[in-house]
């Protein structure tokens, strides 16, 4: 019986992903076997089954939930697979419009175009069924059972196509069946019967039998082949068919549905009938719903839009801030620059002017010393004057004797020496004052040109610290721990560490120098950003560097006192104690 059916087919168990749900042992298992004539030719329903139209090109059904599945449609007749349904169903009819009598003789029975020349079956189960049975892959042995079943209960030669579709609500078969029976039909027999009792009866009345009506065609007999639905379609064979279907689908947990259940079939039209009154319905209810989310959504734009207004207004006075920034930065690259420019005038003024003070001290002393000279003379010349009133005196008093001459004489020499050294003097003095004077006026002017300069640069800074006072007090900062040259400045204001080899350092607070057994190298850097921003040496503020610095000294110190006050103690010999003899 499985030599029609397709064994080759293969469908992922997993491709119809829509019945993959966690519920399926929750839902009562019911077969689905539902009988449905298919009135007027047979390619009005082929078009459907096999999504082909009489021209080949593709049809679409309305009822298609996943057309991207339709690739996944199955046909399981051999046959059909070959030539169509369409002409499978016709080859199927050609055997009852041409046949033999029981004496050999061939002929042909005709088929009306009302008739109905193939049932359609429809073969499935409830969607949660037909989701377990894909999840345990066993959807290929369902679909070669179904079609087994219906071969064994109609015939193998009436089942002319079996198309299994993937693509709709539920996966199930289409099953053609050609209902081809054999034998003479109810309404025959029954007339025979009929005819029967009538010629009996009239036999027994003494009257004459009915006569026969005119046949124009060969009734059939138990070998003729004819074309029936109603013979297959019977009230108690179609709940026959119910329970053997159910029968043979034991095997994949299906059974049949309640009998005598008031539920009926419903036709398709009035199912989707049904079904798009309850999607209108809920259309209705998410259009409200969606009417209420797009009022959410307007109110939400309103603030958005409020929102960004704020955010442009931000991001306008952002800009405007950041171009007066920018100004402020190029204001403080031109001072700098103008500062940079200063800097050499600067250290070359301040060289004269420790130049015109180094000479103005040699002046001082210059002075001093002549000031002493002059302050000797002054009491030499007194010296003289003094020796000549007494000489004069003891001239005049005539006692002066030979000696004294010679004294006389002697001094003379001397006061004439004196005054020669004194005029020789007064001439240096005179000469060292013009100089002086030369030079205090030139240092004169060179400290009126300093003030100056020194005003100049101090409105540069104040002006720099009045636009700029943050990098303003980090310049500060870097001057007073003695980081004068601009590089290092710019780096360090940009941003990097600058690592200094072991130095002195001086302490900006008191100008005193750390000892050299507690230099160490030393990582400069700014801290933070902004008004929070400050210049640290090795991670710690300036000040709290020195401090720390100061306690390891006097740490050092106040240890270095114990040991040397230990070593004294150890040093000093013991006092005796009073009443103790030595």
């Amino acid at each position: 019986m499985r030599s029609d059916v397709c064994s080759d087919v293969a469908v992922c168990p997993y491709v119809y992903t829509k019945f993959l749900i966690s519920q399926t042992h929750n839902m009562s298992n019911y077969v689905v076997c539902h009988y449905e004539k298919c009135y007027g030719p047979p390619v009005s329903y082929t078009t459907h089954i096999e999504r082909k139209k009489a021209d080949g090109s593709e049809h679409i059904p309305y009822n298609i939930k996943r057309s991207d599945l339709t690739r996944h449609n199955r046909e399981f007749i051999a046959e059909a697979r070959k030539i169509g349904r369409t002409a499978a169903i016709e080859k199927r009819l050609m055997a009852v419009k041409h046949q033999k009598d029981s004496d050999g003789n061939e002929y042909e029975r005709k088929i009306r175009k009302d008739q109905v020349c193939c049932i359609e079956i429809r073969l499935s189960a409830s969607p949660e069924a037909m989701a377990e049975i894909i999840a345990q892959g066993r959807l290929m042995d369902w679909c070669r059972e179904s079609v087994t079943w219906a071969q064994r209960e109609h015939g193998k030669e009436n089942i002319v196509s079996a198309v299994l579709h993937m693509d709709e609500e539920t996966p199930h078969l289409h099953v053609s069946l050609v209902p081809v029976v054999q034998g003479e039909s109810k309404k025959q027999a029954t007339t025979k019967k009929r005819a029967a009792k009538d010629k009996e009866k009239a036999e027994s009345e003494g009257k004459e039998p009915p006569r026969k009506k005119r046949r124009y065609k060969k009734k059939a007999d138990t070998s003729t082949l004819r074309l029936c639905a109603d013979d297959i379609m019977t009230r108690g064979g179609l709940k026959l068919y119910q329970t053997e279907y159910a029968a043979a689908m034991e095997q994949f947990g299906l059974r049949r549905g309640e009998e005598n259940s008031p539920a009926r079939h419903k036709d398709l039209a009035e199912y989707y009938k049904e079904h798009c009154e309850e999607m209108h319905a809920r259309l209705d209810e998410v259009l409200s719903e969606l009417a209420k989310v797009e009022r959410l959504v307007e109110d939400k734009d309103t603030e958005i839009r409020h929102r960004d207004d704020i955010i442009r207004r931000k991001d306008d006075e952002i800009s405007l801030r950041d171009s007066e920034l920018e100004k402020k930065d190029r204001e403080i690259a031109r001072q700098q620059r103008t500062l940079d420019e200063l800097m050499p005038r600067i250290e070359k003024e301040q060289g004269r002017f420790d130049t015109l003070f180094t000479a103005n001290e040699y002046l001082e002393g210059v002075e001093l010393s002549a000031d002493r000279l002059l302050a000797s003379y002054d009491s030499r010349e007194s010296e003289v004057v003094r020796i000549e009133s007494e000489a004069l005196e003891r001239i005049n008093s005539a006692s002066i004797s030979f000696w004294a001459k010679k004294d006389v004489e002697k001094l003379a020499k001397e006061n004439a020496g004196l005054k020669l050294l004194v005029s020789s003097k007064d001439t240096e003095i005179q000469k060292e004052r013009n100089e002086t004077e030369k030079e205090r006026t030139a240092r004169e002017r060179a400290e009126a040109g300093m003030e100056r300069l020194k005003d100049t640069v101090s409105f540069s800074q104040s002006a720099l610290a009045r636009r700029h006072p943050v990098e303003a007090r980090l310049l500060e900062e870097l001057v007073s721990i003695g980081i004068h040259r601009p590089d290092w400045q710019d780096k360090i204001l940009g941003g990097e560490t600058l690592r200094f080899a072991p130095r002195k350092w001086a302490d900006p607070s008191n100008g005193r120098e750390i000892p050299e057994e507690f230099y160490q190298e030393v990582d400069v850097r700014m801290e933070n950003r902004g008004k929070d921003s400050f210049i640290s040496m090795c991670g710690m503020r300036i000040a709290d560097f020195f401090r720390n610095i100061w306690a390891k000294i006097t740490e050092a110190l106040g240890l270095k006192k114990k040991q040397e006050e230990e070593q004294r103690k150890q040093q000093k010999p013991d006092t005796p104690r009073r009443g103790m003899k030595m």
